[in-house]
């Protein structure tokens, strides 16, 4: 029961510090991350921990599930119904750890033994903590998986035979095995698309009422928050600078952080106001000269061998993943291909990158079928065609400084004789990227860089070539709000001052609506939709269409779905 005001949980004044780098003049320095920080939940709510990457989101919530590691220093107090788990240690908060707490991890989709099934890695997690055993374990898996909506029969599946949803799901049902009366969930949603993004929030808040359980909800995308919390904290350089009701936050901010966090959220009902703006000033577009056109295009994955299969020594039918699509992209225009996760988006990319064999069909690039080349025309090709991967923390090479990374393309396409001449197009291509002055960025390593420059610097290395044509994975989903803005200002400006085509692949249509000249809605392997953003987002012709429009959380807590 929550103590005599009500409350819940409490985080009181906390306060942390990281060990530094040890010199000989301060062999103990630490770094003060977060600042005198406190929160309150009460039962049965659900409260956004909002703020940027490095602002202290995430080692609040493992500070309060005392996870921290042993070289952190911690002050403050951590309070559950009135009394202080942190009071000494690992001793006292271990005891109410899943039980009476429990985590959502980011990342949680991929936190799973591969090689034990769902059900058998829930029942572990209650046969550790004491909470059920035997045939009651397993009535207690099913009835969680039943309450996160999977199938109880599903629990002897493994992980890899459950879609990134159903995971998440799973994992939410392994954090409440024990009963806890407070959740916190890092960032729960990152990597699912917008579908199941929305399936999973509405979950969270569902269980929530149901259970009477407090849940913190740490993340970046204020949308989220608005969707589903009924207050928020914003914080910023480890501080909390700013909390109250989400409404009061959106139309009254005090501070002008949180103002700016707001303005940098994308809002599809502005963004396709905008779209139709454009779109009845001029109602025939500008014409592109073609670039790429992909022409009936088909691409197949060999299917999963059964045992049966693999002692006759057969092999199952292909499985489809690009069943007969058409699109084109023009010189100087950005095209945003946007469907949920599996429906074939990033299997179009590698085919035209010449990643993926093309069963059926062409590829046309400057009007030559790319499909036919041998390896010489593939590398030629890749000169001309580029790409920006999602994740700007994995497509870095760590061991590479800043002006190898943008360089390397040069020396693998033998562009330029000398060294002095290859480091000026690096330079060039830096600045272009709004890295200024480059000589400062040219010796850093990938660790001395934000999300958002390693981002940048993956599109200078793209753009060091001069290529025809970008194609863009995701390239901000994995970026902070207010740093998405500035990339998806360089695709964009990169297509009016350079003339470069874009193909980008987005889950967001919000992002799309501004940004994107034309958009292709895909599903299943097959573009259903396509045609120009006011279109396509004003009078959506399919209901798949309006369910991804209906499916964008707004970041307008007075307009929730």
């Amino acid at each position: 029961m929550p103590n005599a005001d009500g409350i819940l949980f409490r985080i009181d004044n906390l306060n942390v510090w990281f060990e530094g780098k040890r010199n000989v003049r301060s062999p103990f320095e630490y770094h003060h991350v977060v600042h005198d920080v406190t929160l309150d939940l009460m039962p049965g709510e659900t409260v956004g921990l909002v703020g940027e990457s490095g602002s202290g989101k995430t080692t609040i919530a493992l500070a309060a599930m005392g996870l921290l590691p042993s070289s952190a220093r911690v002050s403050g107090r951590i309070l559950l119904n009135g009394v202080d788990i942190l009071a000494e240690g690992d001793c006292s908060v271990a005891p109410h750890r899943w039980k009476n707490i429990a985590m959502v991890f980011q990342g949680a989709m991929n936190a799973f033994n591969p090689v034990k099934s769902i059900g058998w890695q829930i029942a572990e997690a209650m046969d550790v903590h004491d909470v059920a055993r035997g045939v009651t374990g397993i009535h207690r898996v099913r009835e969680l998986l039943d309450l996160v909506g999977i199938v109880p029969d599903e629990a002897s599946r493994f992980p890899h035979e459950f879609s990134g949803g159903m995971r998440q799901r799973a994992i939410i049902a392994m954090a409440l095995a024990c009963n806890p009366k407070v959740l916190l969930a890092d960032e729960p949603t990152t990597a699912l698309d917008v579908v199941v993004q929305n399936q999973v929030l509405h979950l969270l808040k569902d269980i929530s009422r149901r259970l009477d359980l407090g849940v913190i909800l740490v993340t970046h995308d204020l949308s989220v928050v608005a969707e589903i919390c009924q207050r928020a904290a914003v914080m910023l350089k480890g501080e909390l600078v700013e909390q109250g009701p989400v409404s009061d936050l959106y139309h009254h901010p005090h501070h002008p952080y949180t103002e700016r966090l707001f303005r940098s959220t994308p809002d599809i009902a502005e963004s396709a106001g905008r779209s139709n703006q454009r779109g009845s000033v001029d109602s025939t577009p500008p014409q592109h000269d073609s670039l790429l056109h992909i022409k009936s295009l088909e691409v197949s994955y060999p299917g999963r061998r059964t045992f049966k299969e693999v002692i006759l020594r057969r092999n199952p039918p292909a499985k489809p993943a690009v069943r007969g699509i058409s699109l084109k992209v023009g010189r100087g225009e950005l095209v945003a291909l946007v469907g949920q996760s599996g429906c074939g988006k990033s299997s179009t990319l590698q085919a035209v990158l010449g990643m993926q064999q093309v069963l059926g069909g062409k590829i046309e690039i400057n009007n030559r079928n790319i499909t036919t080349l041998d390896t010489r025309g593939l590398r030629l090709l890749r000169r001309n065609v580029q790409m920006v991967y999602q994740d700007p923390y994995e497509s870095l090479d760590i061991r590479f400084r800043v002006r190898d990374t943008v360089i390397e393309p040069l020396r693998i396409h033998r562009i330029c004789k000398t060294r002095h001449e290859r480091e000026k197009l690096a330079q060039e291509a830096l600045e272009q990227v709004g890295l200024v002055p480059a000589h400062n960025y040219m010796a850093r390593f990938p660790h001395e860089l934000s999300g958002g420059q390693r981002q940048r610097v993956a599109i200078a290395a793209s753009i060091v070539l001069k290529p025809k044509l970008l194609l863009a994975d995701e390239p901000v989903s994995m970026l902070d709000v207010s740093v998405r803005t500035g990339i998806l200002d360089l695709l964009a400006e990169l297509c009016r001052e350079s003339g470069v085509g874009v193909l980008m692949i987005t889950h967001d249509l919000s992002t799309a609506a501004n940004y994107a000249d034309r958009i292709a809605v895909m599903k299943d392997g097959l573009i259903i939709e396509q045609g120009p953003t006011a279109s396509v987002l004003g009078s959506p012709s399919t209901a798949y269409t309006k369910e991804l429009i209906a499916s964008i959380p707004n970041p307008d807590p007075d307009h929730r779905t």
